[in-house]
């Protein structure tokens, strides 16, 4: 089970719809969930980098910062 976090911008307003997106996904994917963070980019940009989290979860892709780090995969098998 992937552990995520859920990001949501400082400047969202109202959060609670965009809160709402993201916890029933997080609960259709069946994520194990870490917590909610809600601040700058900088606040979880540590977290994806260092791996510490498997998924950051975002309500709207337009949220995400101009040069967003790009999900990679191995083709293992």
């Amino acid at each position: 089970m992937d552990n995520a976090v859920i990001w949501i911008p400082a400047d969202i307003d109202p959060v609670e719809p965009a809160v709402a997106k993201c916890l029933d996904y997080s609960r259709r994917r069946g994520y194990r969930l870490e917590g909610i963070v809600r601040g700058p980019w900088e606040s979880v940009r540590c977290m994806v980098t260092n791996r510490a989290v498997d998924v950051l979860i975002v309500a709207d892709p337009a949220d995400l910062p101009s040069a967003p780090i790009p999900r990679i995969e191995v083709a293992d098998g």
